[in-house]
Formats: structure tokens, C-alpha cells, sequence
């Protein structure tokens, strides 16, 4: 299982730089487009916006296996005991899974709700579902990662550190 989540990893940092060159290219390309031919892309703007809507709800995930998501360390600095700090993290942990949860949970309804109204973007006229998927799919994948990260903290797998809260894996 490990192992297939360390594919996973390079895959989906994968996806989001190459998301990111071509959303790069596609705002390049409408800037070329106004500035020297005086007209426009009309599916360019849109388009680049879904893109940036999945690169940041994937993003968090990668964000969470690099231990980059911002946080109020106060509470980690008050309780100096690593035993204190598993037990915050455990309890942060549980309240992002339970977060996520509502949020796969949330965004499938809002899925099932797109669907049966057979929404359209404005301009490209692609169908909503697709953009919107990005919450209940990233959401889900960061349920497993807590889920497996609370498991790890929960084993011993996971050393915290706690002179600064930083987390390492052993």
C-alpha cells in the first residue's frame, strides 16, 4: 500500500506541474493573442480557471504529504511532551478527516445535483460536473493520506519532533 501511494505521489506532483505548464501556455498564448492580433481566445480564461480549481484542491494534497498546510503552532509550543504533541496531532487529524468526510460527502450531492440539472459552463460548454469533482476527489484522497497518517502516528512510524512541530517519518 505504501508503495502505491509513493506512485500515487509522483503521479499527482506529476499532474500539477504539467497542469501548470499548460495552464501557463494557455494564458501565454491569450496574451499573445491580445496584444498583438487584437482579439481573443474565448474558452481561454475559462478554461484556465477549471485547471486552477483542480491545481489547488490536488495541490492540498501534496500540500498535507509535505507537511506544508498553514497552521497555528501555539498550541504545539505550549505542550512540550511528545506525548502531548501525538495526541494534538492525533486530534488534528481527526478533525481534518472528519472535515473531509463531510466535504466527499457535501461534494458528492453537489455532483448529483449538477448532474440532474445538466449544468453547462458559459462559454466552453463543458459540463460542470467535471469541474466540480475536483472537491469530493481531492477530499477523498486527503481522507486517506490523515487516515494513514493518523495510522502512522497512531503505530509509532511517525516521530515528531518538538523543538519546532516539525514531523518526520522513520
Amino acid at each position: 500500500m505504501r508503495n502505491l501511494l509513493k506512485k500515487f505521489d509522483k503521479f499527482e506532483e506529476m499532474v500539477l506541474v504539467s497542469s501548470l505548464v499548460i495552464n501557463v501556455i494557455i494564458v501565454f498564448m491569450q496574451v499573445i493573442m491580445r496584444y498583438f492580433f487584437n482579439t481573443s481566445l474565448t474558452w481561454s480564461e475559462e478554461l484556465s480557471r477549471y485547471i486552477f480549481i483542480w491545481q489547488v484542491w490536488l495541490g492540498s494534497s501534496i500540500a498535507f504529504v509535505d507537511n506544508q498546510h498553514i497552521r497555528v503552532d501555539l498550541i504545539f509550543s505550549i505542550f512540550k511532551s511528545e506525548k502531548s504533541q501525538r495526541v494534538l496531532h492525533l486530534i488534528n487529524n481527526i478533525i481534518w478527516f472528519s472535515f473531509n468526510v463531510f466535504l466527499v460527502y457535501v461534494g458528492v450531492k453537489l455532483l448529483e445535483s449538477m448532474s440532474a440539472r445538466n449544468a453547462l459552463s458559459s462559454g466552453m460548454r463543458l459540463p460542470l460536473v467535471y469541474v466540480y469533482a475536483a472537491l469530493p476527489v481531492s477530499s477523498f484522497i486527503l481522507t486517506i493520506r490523515v487516515l494513514l497518517d493518523s495510522i502512522d502516528l497512531i503505530t509509532g512510524k511517525k516521530v515528531l519532533v518538538t523543538d519546532n512541530s516539525d514531523i518526520k517519518e522513520v
